[in-house]
């Protein structure tokens, strides 16, 4: 993530210290700070650079290993692929046409074929296919024409797809936000689909809501993915798409809600403790707004709000590998005591 901009009047004093020292060692100082300026300006420049339908580009050097996040921009009508929390990748897509729209969510990948038909309009070819829903929503190569034109899809530029399917796994994860990324909100709550395949009865149970579970054994193995339900105040533990675990949790001003978000684990370790397992060292996250734009702070003033029971919350740190999706909504996760008809924290779906 970008850092913040010093204040304007900090900028100005660090601009006099230097230029009035006046000595070699502070002005090979201020040379590199303005060279570091200028370079991150021009990485800016090139980032907002505008491309042309079918235009990518690849970097993957700038960071050769960690999880991969696929981030789609309906608005943007791009792509953007992030690897361990850095952006490698961007280009052009089609997303779907006015009246069959491309569904805004956290969606897992769920099969990948090279060569590929549609099921639903025979004959149609889905090179590089990455399926998004089993209801018939994949990511895949297609033509660009530079607007939304797809049946639902999201188009991508043949080479792009190919790079893209070459680095991507089954069960990695794809966000389709409605504007802009970095960070990315949607127009409307997200539809969560947490593993290849959900259980049908894995669905939160109201009368279950706040009381803790732990049955690890109703999955033994496959990708730990998490789920924060600020209405409930529970969070939830998956495991290959079965629900295995759920326990309480506290909130400090609950009244306040909670940002919803979709938060990455990556690789490595970061600086101090684990906010919520003291003596183990803390976890990097990439973290990615779903409803509204957050300000700098959002995540550590969440971090700071949220208690789960020591007990739990190791079995969490433990649990939880670079790839690991925590997922935080404001709304209620059960069916009972969901309000609005358009909000779906889990859809399951077969075949």
């Amino acid at each position: 993530m970008k850092s913040a901009a010093p204040p304007y009047a900090a900028l100005l004093t660090v601009l006099f210290v230097f230029a009035s020292a006046g000595g070699p060692a502070e002005a090979q100082l201020f040379k590199r700070m303005k060279a570091k300026r200028a370079a991150a300006k021009q990485e800016q420049q090139r980032q907002e650079r505008k491309l042309a339908p079918g235009e990518y580009e690849w970097n993957p050097e700038r960071a050769p290993a960690g999880p991969i996040l696929v981030v789609v921009s309906i608005d943007d009508q791009l792509a953007y692929v992030y690897r361990n929390g850095v952006q490698i990748a961007r280009s052009t897509v089609s997303t779907g046409s006015p009246g069959r729209d491309t569904p805004t969510g956290v969606f897992t990948i769920l099969e990948k074929k090279k060569e590929h038909e549609s099921n639903i309009y025979k004959g149609a070819q889905m090179p590089n296919m990455q399926r998004l829903t089993w209801s018939g929503i994949a990511m895949h190569a297609g033509q660009l024409p530079g607007y939304p034109a797809s049946a639902g899809c999201v188009r991508l530029p043949y080479e792009f797809s190919e790079k893209l399917f070459g680095i991507t796994d089954k069960g990695g994860t794809v966000v389709v936000t409605q504007r802009q990324a970095r960070p990315s909100a949607s127009s409307r709550p997200a539809s969560i689909l947490l593993a290849s395949q959900v259980d049908p009865g894995s669905r939160p149970n109201e009368a279950l809501v706040g009381k803790t579970i732990w049955v690890p054994e109703r999955s033994p193995s496959g990708p730990v993915n998490f789920l924060i339900s600020g209405r409930d105040q529970t969070i939830y533990v998956y495991r290959n798409g079965i629900l295995i675990g759920q326990s309480p949790i506290g909130l400090r001003d609950p009244h306040r809600p909670i940002p919803a978000g979709v938060f990455l684990m990556l690789e490595g370790t970061d600086a101090g403790a684990a906010p919520v397992v003291p003596g183990r060292p803390a976890r990097p996250w990439a973290a990615l707004s779903l409803e509204k734009e957050w300000g700098p702070r959002v995540v550590e003033d969440f971090r700071r709000r949220l208690y789960i029971p020591p007990e739990f919350a190791t079995r969490l740190y433990d649990l939880a590998k670079p790839g690991s999706i925590l997922v935080t909504t404001s709304g209620s996760s059960t069916e009972q005591t969901r309000s609005a008809t358009d909000f779906t924290i889990m859809r399951p779906e077969g075949r």
